[in-house]
């Protein structure tokens, strides 16, 4: 009879250790541990197996070494087949959601923004989510620092710090995608915004993230959110490496006609889970409130 109790898991360093409690094996205080390093450039994953033991007789073979080694073979194979057995399920279950947006598939309230309007998508100041893809990775996080930049060409900045794997995606693919998120989405864009995909590559699925595309555009669109803003990067040296901060030409532009319609965001009349949000500090959010205007007459 072989029994083993499970002595410590650590999700950060993708590890656990266990022991046997009984074994039909001369050996004491086993001890093992599993670790998984991920192969960042060959989307592969190593599975490291490693075990220490006290014989309780002189063992000049290496008998008991080689039945512990064939003992960890055998679990290896056996992860094998569960993987094998699995795979389905997990890419029908395991995978972010896309969706490909086309013409008169568009969803009825997702409408174009002329270039020259899109500058009001941001001029609010809401915190947003930046999408990339590159070489078949898509990747989300939330940025709390995005503004408008200039008018014609449309362009805008945002600040994506160094250890974020999206900006290796659009320092990489040169491209990104600027969303606006609800606040029926609080709680996935704080989730994308604290998980890393360098520590969890099914980041996007555990933070509940659905995605489309628009025809024409290889990019990861958010669902959900109120607008969209696809973005081709102005590389800046200087202000990327000192400042991490991205300029990005606005190329096209959508959003939620329920919520932003003919170039105005209509919060006041809207769905109150539509409005935008806006960060303070330590995963403390405001909604946007209620519009104050100043007179008539003023341009539109």
């Amino acid at each position: 009879m072989l029994r083993e109790r499970l002595l410590m898991v650590d999700e950060r360093d993708q590890t656990f250790s266990y022991c046997f409690e009984e074994a039909p094996l001369p050996l004491d205080n086993y001890i093992a541990t599993v670790r998984l390093v991920r192969l960042t450039d060959q989307n592969k994953t190593v599975v490291q197996w490693t075990a220490s033991f006290d014989t309780r007789e002189p063992d000049p073979k290496g008998l008991q070494t080689q039945g512990i080694r064939e003992l960890i073979i055998s679990g290896h194979e056996s992860l094998q087949r569960y993987l094998a057995a699995t795979q389905t399920f997990d890419q029908s279950h395991g995978s972010v959601e896309r969706t490909k947006l086309r013409g008169a598939t568009m969803d009825k309230h997702i409408e174009p923004v002329p270039l020259d309007k899109a500058y009001r998508l941001l001029n609010h100041g809401p915190t947003v989510l930046v999408s990339a893809r590159n070489d078949g990775t898509d990747n989300v996080m939330a940025a709390a620092w995005a503004c408008a930049l200039d008018y014609s060409p449309p362009k805008l900045t945002v600040v994506l710090d160094k250890i974020a794997k999206t900006r290796d995606l659009v320092e990489k693919s040169g491209t990104f995608v600027i969303q606006v998120p609800t606040v029926a989405q609080l709680d996935l864009t704080y989730q994308v915004g604290h998980r890393s995909l360098h520590h969890e590559p099914d980041k996007l699925v555990r933070s509940g993230v659905k995605l489309f595309e628009i025809d024409g555009y290889d990019q990861p669109l958010v669902a959900g959110c109120s607008a969209w803003l696809v973005c081709r990067l102005i590389p800046e040296s200087h202000n990327q490496d000192t400042y991490d901060l991205f300029i990005g030409e606005i190329v096209a532009a959508w959003s939620d006609t329920r919520v932003f319609k003919d170039g105005h965001w209509c919060f006041e009349t809207a769905d109150p889970a539509l409005r935008s949000l806006h960060h303070v500090a330590g995963g403390h959010f405001y909604a946007i409130g209620q519009a104050q205007d100043i007179g008539r007459g003023m341009p539109d």
